[in-house]
């Protein structure tokens, strides 16, 4: 049918998928009108019938769908279009080196695992992938924060290759599926961190390590990971300190904290990985752990992080000056940027002190809570058998 504006606004949505109405007038050039309504400016071009969307009917007139159609199809014809690009399995590999020894190797692995399931795409020039191949393959996805992750991804590999000048331009701000950060506030009550601590010990005198990993993030407020990843070349046990390298952590800077008494007491003597799991690798933090752990506490919503922030949260109430919190935490709000030029005090001692009054605190609060009966002690005994060592 010749397209014009009267007969574009008289066509019906098919009754499902989608339906192609082609302008002899101009060769691969018509509009696509979908189940829901839309209607979308596209032209094939090639011998692979690429298809490129133009632009949403009535935002993009007809005539404006049509003057950039033959801008495109000129371009062609003059070979003015063609940029050799890299093909994806090239760009993504070259993409995934210059961030091995970088980053942190648990987001490493993340990495290598997202782009994966772009492997459909592994045969095909950057050039050649359009928008809404990679959509439906985001759209795949079946959870929200696994899709994210994927945009995110995506978009982190086009913008390394518009830095390497392997392409001009890639419409990665057309991706849909990116979900906006919400930052969690939950702090764990008195009575509710009694029972964590509480249930931490009887998963550990049963056995099961996740039990002592739990105690340590409670104990020094680090990232999961970091205890995860704990190796015995950490440990000063001269010194009396736990140091991470750089690479172990989300900023990227080398973190030494106190090796207090009841941290240094729950520490294997072991060398290599303190917590592997049945692959030798760094603690696998599965959601079935998790969620075993959370039943044994008897209350659900709360995640391993916000041990993290009830830590901080609570040694202020101590009465801890938050540069040494800040400290503790590897945080730089209050001890980086230029203060952090010129101010080089490791804090060693305010943490040796604050970590004190800290496992005084918890061995008070403990000490208050009734010991964890048999069924509670047999179930950690008996949750995720695989992650003990």
């Amino acid at each position: 049918m010749s397209l014009t504006d009267r007969s574009i606004a008289a066509i019906s949505p098919p009754p499902s998928g989608q339906k192609l109405y082609l302008d002899p007038s101009l060769p691969g050039f018509g509009i696509r009108v979908s189940q829901g309504g839309s209607k979308t400016f596209v032209l094939t071009i090639g011998q692979d019938r690429r298809r490129l969307t133009i632009g949403r009917y009535p935002i993009v007139t007809l005539s404006q769908a049509r003057e950039k159609a033959r801008t495109i199809l000129a371009r062609r014809q003059l070979g003015l279009d063609h940029q050799l690009t890299p093909y994806f399995s090239e760009a993504r590999d070259q993409f995934l080196s210059s961030r091995e020894g970088r980053i942190r190797p648990s987001t490493f692995r993340r990495d290598v695992s997202v782009l994966r399931r772009f492997s459909a795409l592994s045969k095909r020039r950057i050039a050649d992938i359009m928008p809404d191949v990679v959509q439906d393959i985001i759209d795949r996805i079946p959870a929200p924060t696994a899709r994210s992750e994927a945009v995110q991804r995506f978009s982190s590999l086009i913008r390394h290759l518009q830095r390497r000048g392997d392409i001009n331009h890639w419409p990665a701000e057309r991706l849909e599926g990116r979900m906006v950060p919400r930052y969690r506030e939950r702090v764990l009550s008195t009575t509710e961190l009694a029972q964590v601590l509480s249930t931490a010990c009887a998963w550990r005198e049963a056995g099961n390590q996740y039990g002592t990993i739990v105690e340590l993030l409670i104990l020094t407020g680090q990232r999961r990971q970091q205890i995860g990843s704990l190796e015995s070349h950490h440990l000063n046990f001269e010194e009396g300190t736990i140091t991470w390298p750089p690479e172990l952590m989300k900023t990227g800077k080398r973190h030494t904290i106190p090796m207090a008494d009841a941290v240094r007491a729950l520490l294997p003597s072991r060398t290599g990985l303190l917590f592997p799991n049945k692959f030798g690798q760094p603690f696998t933090f599965a959601s079935n752990c998790d969620r075993a752990f959370r039943n044994d506490c008897g209350f659900g919503d709360w995640v391993l992080h916000d041990l993290r922030r009830t830590l901080a949260t609570r040694w202020q109430e101590l009465g801890i000056e938050i540069a040494t919190t800040e400290k503790m935490l590897s945080h730089s709000a209050i001890t980086g940027g230029l203060v952090g030029v010129y101010q080089r005090s490791t804090y060693l001692a305010q943490m040796r002190v604050a970590c004190t009054k800290w496992e005084e605190y918890l061995q008070a609060l403990l000490s208050t809570t009734e010991s964890p009966d048999a069924e509670q002690r047999t179930r950690g005994n008996a949750g995720i058998h695989h992650q003990t060592a």
